[in-house]
């Protein structure tokens, strides 16, 4: 039996549904509009600086969820999320007019939503006790996913003639969720002592410890350079199958690119929560490594073929594929990784982890880029190299010669 949950669980689990819900039916989504008013060099570019500053504010983000008092850190930076996603929606009701103002609102969500994070994160894992801790993040998982399955059905099959409707009201709900989530979460946080009078140095600081540990960093960077396999899926694969996937009928519904990238995704999400535990228990009585290893090498080629094909015939099996991988590998680095951390380093361990992510988007990004002056051949060469090359560093990360302990 689960022990029940406390309140500030059941409130930060909602908020993070809701929120990752919000998320992936629009930024997704304004990509592949942006993509149709600009080149695919400048749409590139667009994505890299929105990656850029949001590894920034990242960075910026877990320092100020040390610092001030998180409850605070997350109604301001919620709040901007929210209205950087009006702003979008006024572009679109034709209120402002110029197509800049979707590239700002675009950057601004980016920037809001990873000053946020950390505090976020962090608020989380101090409502948690070890007894709880493994089912609520478990809990999180699978809340996670099916908000993405949801969020990417619904922006798929509003996106051609509802998308001011899609963004205004996500823009009421996220302004809401800010004020509700403010009102029930109970919590308040000790605050680090800024040790230098400069809070840059303080900044550098706080991610110091984990940065000179070489096989965190080589983890880290490994992580970054497979999961940026799945994140080319709403970068380059999403514009391009938005320009190149042949239209078809199935079951009398019409499927273009758009609704395409939505099938992928939500096949991917509907398999993570319906065989998460299934795949766990057909890979327990086997290697852990080689469970990671050969798991990581279905996930990367299976998402580096998606980026070239464009039949649903291929494209849908590859995803299946995919997801076997990261069904396999997945849950067996994110326990192993634990080992890697110190017990009086966690906080800044888990800050320098998030890097990954924002290193994944930077990657795809530039996939995205590159995308404008080669052939999807070569794209998807780039994506399974850059995979392969992150799952070699994880295996000697994970399972290198132990490390010495941080002086």
């Amino acid at each position: 039996m689960y022990a029940p949950l406390s309140k500030n669980i059941k409130t930060t689990l909602v908020t993070s549904f809701l929120g990752s819900l919000i998320y992936s039916c629009t930024i997704p989504f304004l990509i592949i509009y942006l993509a149709g008013i600009y080149s695919p060099k400048w749409t590139g570019l667009i994505v890299m600086v929105n990656v850029v500053s949001a590894f920034t504010a990242g960075i910026v983000g877990g320092y100020l969820a040390d610092t001030f008092q998180r409850k605070r850190i997350l109604f301001i930076f919620q709040t901007s999320y929210g209205l950087s996603l009006l702003l979008i929606a006024l572009t679109f009701a034709g209120i402002l007019t110029a197509n800049f103002w979707l590239v700002i609102g675009y950057w601004i969500c980016g920037i809001s939503f990873n000053l946020y994070s950390p505090a976020f994160d962090a608020v989380l894992m101090d409502s948690t006790t070890p007894v709880d801790r493994k089912t609520v993040y478990q809990m999180q998982y699978w809340a996670f996913n099916l908000s993405m399955a949801l969020g990417f059905s619904i922006g798929g099959f509003l996106f051609k003639h509802f998308l001011l409707h899609l963004f205004l009201v996500t823009a009421i709900l996220q302004l809401l969720l800010a004020l509700s989530f403010q009102r029930k979460l109970d919590y308040n946080n000790q605050v680090s002592a800024q040790l230098h009078k400069n809070p840059l140095k303080d900044l550098l600081l706080n991610y110091r410890i984990a940065a000179k540990d070489k096989r965190w960093v080589l983890l880290i960077l490994g992580m970054a350079l497979f999961n940026a396999a799945e994140f080319s899926l709403k970068n380059y694969t999403g514009v391009r199958l938005s320009r190149e996937f042949e239209a078809i009928t199935l079951f009398s519904v019409p499927i273009d690119g758009v609704r395409m990238l939505s099938i992928l995704q939500v096949i991917n999400t509907i398999l993570v929560v319906c065989f998460t535990f299934l795949i766990s228990k057909l890979t327990e009585k086997r290697s852990e490594r080689g469970a990671i290893l050969y798991g990581l090498v279905l996930y990367v080629i299976g998402y580096g073929l998606i980026a070239v094909f464009n039949s649903i015939y291929i494209l849908v099996p590859l995803m299946i594929l995919a997801t076997i991988g990261e069904l396999a590998s997945s849950p067996n680095i994110n326990a192993r990784k634990v080992d890697l951390i110190p017990e009086n380093k966690q906080a800044s361990y888990l800050a320098f982890s998030s890097l990954s992510y924002q290193g994944a988007e930077l990657l795809a990004a530039l996939g995205l880029t590159l995308g404008g002056y080669i052939s999807a051949g070569v794209i998807s060469a780039y994506i399974i190299i850059l995979g392969l090359l992150g799952t070699w560093f994880v295996i000697v990360s994970l399972y290198g010669k132990e490390r010495n302990p941080s002086p």
